[in-house]
């Protein structure tokens, strides 16, 4: 495991990780699992109270290709472990209950649809947009699903804040942020073609797809531009077996 900047941040090989996440969900810990990307990177930069929250969370995962590249930087090899991914193999267990909270109303059903004709035996018990209010109902209702992994899709910062603010209250094993997985897996938005993703570049592909999140580039692009202009090494090796 290293500490990246205040993260705790797993590294290696992404069965290693994964395996990693599945003990944790097999102990008796609650567990929250962030999924670091590029975007999730700036916004912790400049936000504090996202800072905070990311700090507490149990673990990261090496999501976007500038982590990965940016690990290389100082000789810490690693693979990229999308957080899709990683909701796609905890689905393929088959081992938990899973409660999918997240997108506009109706794709998270249409995302139960196509999870329950993949993987035979997946238990979904419950989904709820991610439009909502009164946190307190959505809680109960997941609570009372008797969902022991809760994936949560509603874009960052939003979805961060409210695994922090609220995982003491779930009765879940453990939660995860996955972005617009749930989107992608509904059909609603359509995944990075295999070479954006072999390159790392999905998110090039969602910016060139969806032209409003160009306006996030600039910043994308001045935030690696210092990070990696960097001789500073942020970075504490721990030893943790995987």
């Amino acid at each position: 495991m290293i500490e990246l900047f205040g993260l705790k941040l797993l590294s290696g090989k992404k069965d290693e990780m994964w395996n990693y996440i599945k003990e944790k969900i097999n102990s008796d810990e609650k567990t929250w699992v962030v999924t670091l990307n590029a975007l999730m990177f700036l916004e912790y930069f400049k936000n504090n109270n996202y800072k905070y929250e990311l700090q507490n969370s149990t673990v990261s995962i090496p999501d976007g290709i500038g982590v990965v590249k940016y690990l290389k930087k100082w000789g810490y090899e690693t693979e990229r472990c999308p957080g899709i991914d990683t909701m796609l193999k905890i689905c393929e267990w088959q081992e938990h209950k899973i409660f999918l909270l997240g997108s506009q109303p109706g794709i998270a059903e249409k995302a139960k649809i196509k999870l329950e004709e993949k993987y035979e035996n997946i238990k979904i018990v419950g989904v709820h947009n991610g439009y909502f209010e009164n946190s307190n109902k959505v809680i109960d209702i997941i609570n009372a699903s008797g969902a022991e992994i809760l994936f949560v899709g509603m874009g960052v910062p939003k979805q961060e804040e409210f695994i922090y603010k609220n995982l003491h209250r779930l009765n879940v094993k453990m939660a995860m942020g996955v972005g617009g997985s749930i989107d992608v897996i509904s059909g609603k938005v359509t995944r990075a073609p295999k070479l954006f993703q072999v390159f790392g570049l999905e998110w090039l592909y969602r910016m060139l797809a969806e032209p409003k999140r160009l306006k996030k580039l600039p910043d994308l692009l001045n935030f690696y531009f210092k990070i990696y202009r960097s001789k500073e090494m942020p970075i504490n090796l721990e030893v943790i077996n995987l």
